[in-house]
């Protein structure tokens, strides 16, 4: 198979990719605690037309993120109305620019079959392809981090200033889509490279003074309109999410959630996870690495680009599995170094890899659908009922972002059964799995089940 089949066919796996995913974007209701919560803040950006505080509740704003995900995802939901679709969009096309970043980056560097089966190894591994197509804000900052790589380094080693400021444009981003960590998560792989290196030099090549006015002018803007509207997010922001989050475990102070307390070093296996099914292939790396046609600068380069991210997280024990995004593109071009060797490595190794993609999505989907987590299906019972015997929303037991999504924001909590209103009529919804016993002034009846969830019409009768 001659050189020009082969590329075409890396070309046609990676955009069945694309569109698989794409296609696939509406298929699942939004459910996941987290995906749910970034959907209802994006929703109620929009609603509300307040595009500078993301708000956690309509009167309690949203201090954990910076806005430029809910930003895309809120716009998105403008042009295509509000749904699954539309919450997630913004995300694959975050996922398809970093594909193109990648494909240009390898392309100029090593070749463009590197490239190609770089952004599929992205695109397949086990969190590439679960982050093109969920309300997350980690996919933002991939891309953001991945233009200033590429920026940074086409200004290094080849003297493009436009390219420069390109990589400050990506770190003004990445202020904007989870804060100053996008600013060590360049800055550490850069001195490792320099110190492995010895370029040191080099640094005086970037614009610094345009480069540093033009992040400044992206990020600071909205940093000060935040403050100024609401007192106090920079310290909770600043100090909250940037220091205690990542070296006390069990964080008390999360304004938003609850802890996520893992082992010391467990990134690494978050990595390996994130990687899979591509992961098995990583002894290539340690079996052909010696033998890299590569040069040093490049591989020096992506390999401190790859395991820069773990490191900063290794002694960190608030963590989540998405974290390592930043750091994927960097082991796919690795990896595809690796496979690459062989011709045929790369067609070979990405239809078996991207094959079962298809059945796997058609399976979940409908898995998804039955989840307990899913409060469409209830949320939309619930508005069939309206018509004839009016009434509000309450959940009982842990707060569904889902059941506020779909229900535009209607939908109500309580943990406890005393404090639900008297003598007044409302649904009820309970998972069968946790529901909670209700005192005998409860007059209620089941009127709807879905997803393992209960919709009871409810009225306390007062003694």
């Amino acid at each position: 198979m001659n050189t020009y089949t082969n590329t075409r066919l890396l070309w046609g796996i990676l955009l069945s990719v694309l569109l698989i995913r794409l296609v696939t974007l509406g298929l699942y209701p939004i459910m996941d605690t987290s995906e749910a919560r970034y959907a209802e803040i994006a929703r109620k950006m929009l609603v509300s037309n307040d595009w500078i505080t993301p708000m956690f509740d309509h009167d309690t704003p949203f201090w954990g993120k910076p806005p430029l995900s809910f930003w895309a995802q809120a716009l998105s939901m403008k042009v295509f109305g509000i749904g699954e679709f539309s919450s997630r969009f913004s995300s694959w096309l975050l996922h398809v620019g970093s594909c193109l970043l990648i494909v240009r980056f390898a392309t100029q560097e090593r070749s463009l079959r590197v490239g190609l089966t770089a952004a599929i190894i992205y695109s397949t591994c086990a969190l590439g392809f679960f982050s093109s197509g969920a309300v997350l804000t980690d996919g933002a900052l991939a891309f953001a981090l991945l233009l200033a790589h590429l920026g940074f380094w086409r200004a290094m080693m080849h003297g493009d200033r436009n390219w420069a400021l390109a990589g400050f444009i990506g770190l003004g981003l990445g202020l904007l889509a989870k804060g100053p960590l996008a600013v060590v998560l360049i800055g550490l792989p850069t001195t490792l490279w320099l110190a492995l290196t010895g370029h040191w030099h080099r640094l005086r090549g970037l614009p610094w003074l345009r480069g540093i006015t033009l992040m400044l002018a992206i990020a600071l803007p909205w940093y000060w309109l935040a403050e100024q509207k609401t007192p106090g997010f920079l310290e909770y922001f600043l100090v909250g999410e940037h220091f205690s989050r990542y070296v006390i475990s069990k964080w008390q102070g999360d304004l938003y959630g609850s802890a996520h307390a893992e082992p010391l070093m467990m990134i690494w296996g978050h990595l390996l996870g994130a990687l899979m099914p591509w992961a098995l292939l990583l002894p290539l790396l340690i079996r052909r690495g010696t033998r890299f046609k590569a040069p040093r600068e490049y591989f020096f380069f992506v390999l401190a680009w790859a395991v820069s991210t773990p490191l900063f997280f290794t002694l960190s024990s608030n963590i989540l599995w998405t974290y390592v995004l930043p750091a994927l593109p960097a082991w796919a071009l690795l990896l595809a170094d690796a496979i690459c060797r062989k011709p045929r490595d790369a067609l070979v190794a990405s239809v078996a890899m991207v094959l079962p993609l298809a059945g796997c999505v058609i399976i979940l989907s409908g898995q998804l659908s039955e989840h307990p987590q899913n409060q469409k299906d209830i949320v939309a019972l619930w508005k069939a009922q309206q018509a004839a015997a009016p009434g509000d929303l309450i959940v009982l037991g842990s707060r569904s972002y889902s059941a506020e999504f779909y229900s535009d924001g209607w939908a109500q909590h309580t943990n406890n059964p005393q404090e639900l209103p008297l003598a007044e009529d409302f649904y009820l919804v309970q998972r069968l799995d946790k529901a909670q016993p209700l005192p005998p002034s409860f007059n209620c009846r089941v009127v709807a089940l879905a997803n393992a969830c209960q919709l009871q019409r409810c009225r306390v009768e007062l003694q």
